[in-house]
């Protein structure tokens, strides 16, 4: 693995964790009962998704590509 490969990978990777953080902060408050719940599944939704999205366009992955 050459130095961009890796630099890419930590990037993807670092991306992937901040959407896990966020994810576990907005679980973290429908729990507390400071969300509703629907309101945190789509937005659990949208920041995995986004986060899966970032990753994979910092890799130079497609849509269908399997990491």
């Amino acid at each position: 693995m050459n130095r961009t490969e890796s630099e890419r990978l930590r990037r993807a990777t670092e991306r992937l964790v901040d959407g896990q953080r966020e994810a576990l902060e907005v679980l973290r408050r429908a729990l507390d009962g400071e969300a509703p719940a629907e309101d945190a599944l789509g937005d659990l939704e949208d920041i995995l998704e986004g986060a899966l999205e970032d990753a994979r366009s910092i890799l130079g992955m497609e849509e269908g590509d399997q990491a």
